[in-house]
């Protein structure tokens, strides 16, 4: 199915005729200057400059499937679009008219599209299974795929640390909450980041600090919050934290969350939500700036160290309330710790350079992912088995970024790997520069 996404792809790579070019009603048009290509609300293509009849206009240019879209997407109610001085689409199946009654003049591209693009571009969006250019990767060069991968990267970063900066905004600026909020969400990815989330706002860390020097306190408030404390219990330790979190309820006030909201199902024992809830309380209980110490943290190797505090004696012989098990220390592991650092400690110094105009943080940020080895999960897998590089995190979180917003979505066009496969015609048309930018 034609995207309005290939048009765009065509008309900023200027592979069309654009000689003997004429607008529907016949007026000669000339390509002085395609534009930039805006990629957001607004007119497709501003700073166009566009020769109608032998006058050349100055303004954007607009692009549709079909015609009739501009009024389906009420651009005649928008003054943004009032500058358009070109309506490209593939049909004109409805004249358009601007608000003053003129007719917008309108070229209709296929006309001039080469014919082995337009197949090249179906025949990669086409596959329905997982990564379109899977059985071509291998055609296209190195230093292709490394761009695009670090760009994807860089991307995922951004996106990430855009989540830490809204909810910096959300708590008022403190960095601590902040923290403590994305520190409790990472414990619990990939299946109780959410609930792990709720539980961190619903128990600030100011309020924590104030029971730091009382483990038992620490554990009972989150247990607590939890709903994991709502139930009879044989054992010492839980009934010991249902009568700490009844004296504390009462006094904050508290309203524990709907148990069902944790997942056990489909996971090793040492990631269920009650050995990471037991965790999150220790470093509550052993970290009184959780920001300074990921800053003062030399790589991120000695960060998750300080992430390796004992947790209560009672999770030796159990991984659930009520439930033993063979005894063994519990213990974070390389990879949840890895994990946090990925998720938690490169965003938030990322968010943090960037809210303080400081390189140097997101810089480290980047080097936090160079510096630990790649994921390995479904995804990474899949593209480990078609030969795409895969020496850190950094190629890991790129290659993540690659699949869920690139091909998913068959945003091939957008991809500078698909760029390539889709502009070559021997694939054959080497690829320039320009043409191989993501946009």
């Amino acid at each position: 199915m034609l995207q309005e996404a290939f048009l765009h792809f065509v008309w900023r790579t200027g592979r069309f005729r654009q000689q003997g070019l004429f607008s529907t009603t016949g007026e000669a048009i000339t390509v002085v200057k395609r534009g930039h290509y805006a990629g957001h609300a607004g007119p497709d293509f501003t700073g166009s400059r566009i020769g109608i009849d032998g006058t050349v206009w100055h303004g954007h240019v607009e692009m549709h499937l079909y015609a009739s879209e501009w009024y389906r997407h009420r651009h005649q109610d928008d003054p943004a679009y009032e500058a358009t001085v070109l309506h490209v689409v593939w049909e004109e199946d409805r004249p358009v008219y601007r608000r003053d009654g003129t007719r917008l003049p309108c070229l209709e591209i296929r006309r001039h599209v080469e014919p082995g693009l337009l197949a090249r571009y179906h025949r990669l969006v086409a596959d329905g299974n997982g990564i379109p250019c899977k059985y071509t990767l291998r055609e296209v060069p190195a230093i292709t795929k490394r761009a695009m991968i670090d760009r994807a990267a860089a991307e995922r970063l951004e996106r990430k640390a855009a989540e830490v900066a809204e909810n910096l905004r959300l708590l008022q600026g403190d960095w601590e909450e902040t923290v403590w909020l994305h520190l409790a969400g990472g414990l619990g990815i990939p299946v109780n980041a959410d609930p792990m989330h709720r539980l961190a706002r619903s128990l600030p860390f100011n309020l924590l600090r104030r029971h730091a020097g009382a483990p038992l306190q620490l554990e009972a408030l989150l247990f607590g919050m939890a709903g994991l404390l709502e139930t009879d219990f044989e054992e010492e330790h839980p009934r010991q934290l249902q009568k700490e979190f009844a004296f504390l309820r009462s006094k904050y006030g508290l309203k524990p969350m709907e148990v069902s909201q944790w997942k056990y199902l489909r996971m090793r024992p040492t990631a269920f939500p009650t050995l990471r809830i037991a965790r999150l309380a220790a470093l509550a209980g052993c970290q009184d700036n959780l920001l300074a110490n990921m800053m003062a943290s030399a790589n991120p190797r000695e960060w998750i160290n300080s992430l390796e505090v004992p947790i209560h004696p009672y999770w030796t012989h159990h991984y659930r309330f009520g439930q033993t098990s063979t005894p063994s220390i519990k213990t974070l592991g390389r990879s949840a710790a890895e994990s946090l650092a990925i998720n938690v400690l490169a965003p938030v110094l990322f968010a943090y350079g960037k809210a303080r105009g400081e390189s140097k943080w997101t810089e480290k940020a980047l080097d936090v992912w160079s510096a630990l080895p790649a994921e390995d999960n479904r995804t990474v897998a899949k593209w480990k088995a078609y030969d795409m590089p895969l020496r850190s995190a950094l190629d890991s979180q790129g290659l993540l970024e690659l699949q869920s917003r690139y091909c998913a979505p068959r945003r091939c066009v957008h991809c500078a790997i698909g760029c390539r496969l889709i502009l070559d015609a021997r694939r054959g048309v080497p690829v320039i520069a320009e043409e191989a930018e993501v946009w």
